[in-house]
């Protein structure tokens, strides 16, 4: 499944809005549910993202939140970037500025105005890690047949119709929504199908067994179902600001202690995109999804308690466990595609990490 495995080769929505917003899965499609896609989301970031250290020009002392987006501020008014300026270049191939406006132009409205330093480095290595693998797909001369990208076109177009929240939406208009159309949907299928072939060279079924007995535990439906509340410290270099942040989540843990509903604290006072559903994460695995420390926290607190703060790269957390599902006996036949989808997501990743140790990278949001 082309697109579930590598949508990163689109900048894809609700991935890059849930990016720059500081945490929430990957793989978002048109086809799942809002739950899912705020499952997903969190778990995303979580793991990959670190959204903390941020380069931002401020001109004249001006300190709004809005400055750092890549154009300064002059006199009190944000200066208009050049379209033609190379904000990054990948093995002397540019990326010039108006190729992250015009993806940045999809979720500007969605974001707040601070974030939007984060959201354009985002883009932007995305942008760079696109242009590294269509230079390789190019270089090793990879490619796909137009029956592979019919079907998995075809696939999007039967999930749509099925799906009773595209309210009668076709791919096309989704595709526009996101400011994108069918023919740069066929190229990033293209590419991606190759890519997918092409590593999936090293995953044979001895491969597959291998790691299914190694990483059971990943494959054995053991999950929880989880809230949080989150005292965002990305960023936070001075010991006065942390301990604030301890102090915050400490008196929110107390107010839960006395009897206050964690749906309302987590709408009042978490710093994360979920404490709008009141902290919502769905359900997870113990391994693979959250960060590790806040996933032992998860797994370790009873069913309907709340964990003690928990402290990750991102700041503070206070988890509330709703449901735990043990594991279950499961055989390799049973979990086969699972294993697979996992071992061609860990090749692709190693190949991306490759590729930009040995690529020349410039990138310049100044």
């Amino acid at each position: 499944m082309v697109w579930k495995h590598f949508t990163f080769i689109i900048l894809s929505g609700s991935l890059l809005l849930a990016s720059i917003c500081g945490c929430q899965k990957d793989e978002s499609s048109t086809q799942q549910s809002n739950s899912q896609t705020k499952e997903r989301d969190f778990a995303e970031i979580h793991k990959n993202v670190n959204l903390g250290q941020e380069n931002q020009t401020i001109v004249h002392g001006d300190t709004g939140s809005e400055s750092g987006h890549g154009m300064g501020l002059v006199h009190g008014k944000r200066e208009k970037p050049d379209p033609n300026k190379t904000i990054a270049s990948v093995n002397e191939e540019k990326i010039l500025r108006k190729d992250l406006d015009k993806i940045l132009e999809r979720f500007r409205k969605h974001v707040p105005p601070g974030a939007i330093p984060s959201l354009e480095k985002q883009i932007t290595e995305q942008l760079v890690t696109q242009a590294i693998l269509r230079q390789f797909v190019q270089e090793k001369g990879l490619e796909t047949t137009d029956e592979i990208v019919d079907n998995e076109i075809n696939k999007m177009r039967e999930n749509i119709a099925k799906n009773p929240a595209a309210e009668g939406k076709t791919l096309e208009q989704f595709l526009e929504i996101q400011g994108s159309n069918i023919d740069e949907l066929r190229t990033a299928i293209r590419m991606s199908a190759a890519l997918e072939d092409y590593v999936s060279r090293n995953v044979d079924d001895q491969t597959l067994e291998n790691y299914f007995i190694k990483h059971i535990n990943e494959f054995n439906g053991e999950q929880v179902t989880a809230s949080h509340i989150l005292v965002d410290t990305k960023g936070m270099t001075e010991q006065e600001d942390l301990n604030r942040a301890r102090a915050k989540i400490d008196s929110i843990k107390k107010e839960l202690d006395d009897g206050a509903d964690f749906a309302e604290l987590a709408k009042k006072y978490s710093d994360c995109p979920t404490g709008k559903m009141g902290g919502e994460l769905g359900s997870f695995p113990r391994h693979g999804v959250m960060v590790e420390t806040f996933s032992n926290a998860a797994f370790t607190t009873e069913v309907g308690k709340v964990s003690d703060p928990v402290k990750t790269e991102f700041g503070y957390h206070l988890i509330h466990v709703a449901d735990h599902t043990p594991a279950k006996d499961v055989s390799f036949n049973e979990v086969k595609d699972a294993v697979r989808e996992k071992l061609v997501a860990i090749e692709m990743n190693n190949l991306i990490k490759d590729l930009r140790d040995n690529a020349q990278v410039e990138i310049n949001l100044q």
